[in-house]
């Protein structure tokens, strides 16, 4: 028996009905049905092929990786690309997404050492300029310029060649024929997505698709879409450093939360050799400034905080950030003016962390304290001092995370003086203790 369905999509959030509407009853959207017909489905159990089942006593091989052999991007996806995965690069228009696909492309040798890059958006001359641009001059990339996925699928099964990696640049340019809908539509970028992950299941191909974002930042089209792909890396441009942070969200063969760190040049995405040191380059001990150790992923990485405390110059005091989540810098404000009486309240302040790098780490709280009552008192520290801690409503300092580890890495940067939660460490010299912010303010009145 075949069954042939006709369901109706919205072509603005993705809503799915079997009945026509006028009206999306989820996001409100006028005209925005699209009639999709599913595919007829031959149910014949007789027909079927049967799975075999697996027990968990069994060995199962591991899945085979593919190494980039780009350093940085093989230890974020935990050893290379995995043969059959789908993986998802997305960011905002101009951060290096096809920089990067390029760079990688270039750099990967496995057994066949053939990648696809497949450009649905860009003229042969833009993706040309690019490799020239890059020096990549790589004769085992093949260029593909089409947005039809079943014309793309026919061109690489035309050309007898079985590639190690195929690039797609960007999901949101795909469209399939049979779907009455443009390119881009929440429908055609589903099931042009389900098509490709389709295709890398069957051949065991690894597909890295492009993804664009919306402007509040998210994966643009259908949620499902993230669903569908094995990975998904994020890039985004980091404050004012221009830095571009590469960050692993959702990983199914490895790890999440894992981070990298490029800086654009003229030849492509250069990642930061000594980035223990990068953001420490242009510190001074000036009144203000203080160091801490911030968890970024699943990365250590010393930066330096400052803050300015002047009077205010309109009428209402404001307060600014670069990097540091406001809500974060209001509360210590709150804290300090209660519980240290300082007038920080009716102050102009500015708090940025080095390079702007955007930090969600409350260990910084200390540290932001720190320069806050350094700027309002203009007095340097006695030294040059890393702190962390996270301080509560209360005004006591609490205990973090990896204190050891910070520990270690304070020292093998050559710092010392280190001020912690007083609870977590026995005694050590140049090791301060503070178990709240009232002893913060008795290292200034130490030092004079």
């Amino acid at each position: 028996m075949r069954k042939s369905e006709s369901h109706y999509v919205c072509n603005n959030c993705g809503y799915e009905s079997d009945k026509w509407f006028a009206k999306c009853p989820m996001c409100n959207e006028l005209e925005s049905a699209v009639e999709y017909n599913t595919a007829d489905v031959t149910i014949n159990t007789g027909n079927l092929k049967v799975p075999d089942i697996v027990f968990l006593d069994q060995e199962l091989p591991p899945a085979k990786k593919i190494p980039t052999n780009f350093q940085e991007i093989d230890s974020v996806l935990n050893g290379g690309l995995v043969e059959g995965a789908v993986y998802l690069l997305s960011g905002d228009p101009g951060i290096g997404k096809s920089t990067l696909m390029a760079q990688i492309a270039n750099s990967i040798q496995a057994t066949e050492g053939f990648a696809f890059y497949v450009s649905g958006e860009e003229s042969t001359e833009q993706v040309v300029q690019r490799f020239n641009r890059l020096e990549i001059k790589n004769k085992n990339i093949g260029l593909i310029f089409e947005n039809n996925v079943d014309v793309i699928l026919k061109a690489m099964e035309k050309s007898n060649i079985t590639p190690s990696v195929i690039f797609i640049d960007s999901v949101q340019t795909l469209k399939i024929d049979s779907i009455d809908s443009s390119p881009g539509s929440i429908l055609q970028v589903r099931e042009s997505t389900r098509k490709m992950v389709e295709y890398a299941k069957k051949k065991n191909i690894p597909i890295v698709l492009v993804g664009h974002v919306n402007k509040e930042g998210a994966i643009a089209g259908p949620k499902v879409l993230e669903h569908m792909v094995d990975c998904v890396l994020q890039m985004e441009l980091e404050g004012g450093s221009g830095l571009r942070l590469l960050k692993v969200t959702k990983n199914r063969y490895g790890p999440t939360d894992e981070v990298v760190l490029f800086e654009i040049t003229q030849k492509g995405l250069k990642p930061i050799d000594n980035i223990n040191s990068f953001f420490l380059s242009d510190y001074s001990n000036e009144s203000g400034n203080t160091l801490t150790i911030v968890k970024v992923g699943q990365k250590l990485l010393p930066i330096e905080i400052q803050a300015l405390v002047s009077n205010p110059v309109y009428g209402s005091p404001r307060r600014v950030t670069s990097g540091i989540p406001l809500d974060r810098l209001l509360m210590i404000i709150a804290v300090l003016s209660k519980k240290l009486k300082l007038p920080l309240e009716s102050k102009d302040i500015f708090v940025s962390s080095s390079g702007g790098l955007r930090i969600n780490d409350s260990s910084m709280d200390v540290a932001i304290a720190l320069s806050l009552i350094s700027s309002i008192f203009d007095a340097p520290l006695s030294f040059s001092t890393i702190a962390f801690g996270e301080i509560g409503l209360d005004g006591r300092i609490r205990g973090i995370p990896l204190l050891e580890k910070r520990l270690e890495l304070s020292q093998k940067i050559g710092f010392n003086n280190i001020v912690i939660p007083k609870k977590l460490s026995t005694r050590k010299n140049s090791i301060v203790f503070a178990e709240s912010v009232k002893d913060l303010i008795k290292l200034f009145k130490k030092g004079g």
